[in-house]
């Protein structure tokens, strides 16, 4: 019998960042990436590259020779705007998956509900001693280190898990934004409550116990954020023969001595129950009188 599980949590935005998880659980699961988050540097990250006026404007005279009277990452900018003006690109960030790995992943039977029935009757009776529970499927996703970046469109999960010593089958879409600490979680019912009849003599007791797999998965995920682009740079006075000029981010910013580069850590911790089954015991003689799988 194939269990299926699909768990949906769903997405905020249109996700550019896919991270995808296929395989065999325990023996031959595959990671992997795609896709970049690309915008125009904002305020918030232009501090977060330390890219403030003064940082910019010594990264210049180190690298071109002349301190400029003004320096810009972006459009707007006076004189018709430069970086239309003279086809320059504007200073972007991109953010990408650089590499993922697991952490660990664990499965492990357990009862998660037990039930009596007893015949108090003087005749034999036939008893539906099938069982469910609804449990939480969950997902969560922290951050051991992040950067203060404007990421406007969501990261995606796609899970497609199947087991090798169990007939089940796991897939799990869900979304979730860089830099911040998200739960989701949605309810499944396991077991079935219809379609388990047992006979019982009179004075007969049987205990009903509904068993299902606890999978538990860890994925670490290391992303990096980069600028690219030029600084649209102005001098009142010409030099070298020009008021304006269009220089590498990544070499003034070289020469500043700063970082182009930044890296954010993501943990996804993900659990999920899998292949449930009813198994049945005299409550007597401890003798298993069924076990159904669902």
């Amino acid at each position: 019998m194939v269990f299926k599980l699909l768990l949906l949590l769903p997405a905020l935005a249109i996700a550019k960042i896919e991270i995808e998880l296929s395989g065999t659980f325990e023996k031959d699961l595959h990671l992997s990436f795609t896709g970049e988050e690309i915008d125009v540097i904002s305020d918030r990250e232009r501090d977060t590259f330390k890219l403030n006026d003064r940082n910019v404007k010594t990264g210049v005279e180190a690298y071109f020779g002349g301190w400029p009277d003004d320096a810009y990452l972006r459009s707007p900018t006076p004189w018709g705007d430069l970086f239309k003006s003279y086809g320059w690109p504007e200073v972007r960030r991109t953010l990408v998956p650089k590499r993922g790995r697991i952490l660990s992943m664990t499965s492990q039977p357990q009862i998660v509900m037990q039930q009596i029935f007893e015949n108090n009757s003087s005749k034999p009776a036939t008893f539906n001693v099938g069982i469910s529970q609804s449990l939480q499927n969950t997902m969560s996703s922290s951050w051991s280190k992040s950067e203060d970046l404007t990421i406007n469109s969501e990261i995606g999960f796609d899970f497609d898990i199947d087991f090798a010593n169990i007939a089940g089958k796991t897939s799990m879409v869900f979304s979730s934004s860089y830099g911040s600490s998200s739960q989701k979680a949605q309810t499944v019912t396991v077991g079935s409550s219809s379609h388990v009849d047992v006979l019982l003599q009179p004075g007969q007791s049987v205990m009903a116990e509904l068993h299902a797999t606890r999978g538990s998965l860890k994925v670490e995920m290391e992303y990096e954020a980069s600028v690219s682009g030029d600084v649209a740079v102005n001098y009142n006075t010409p030099y070298k023969g020009h008021h304006f000029w269009g220089l590498s981010v990544e070499a003034v910013m070289n020469k500043a001595g700063l970082s182009d580069r930044l890296t954010s850590k993501q943990v996804i911790d993900v659990g999920f129950f899998t292949s449930s089954n009813v198994v049945v015991y005299d409550r007597k003689s401890n003798d298993k009188m069924m076990d159904i799988a669902f």
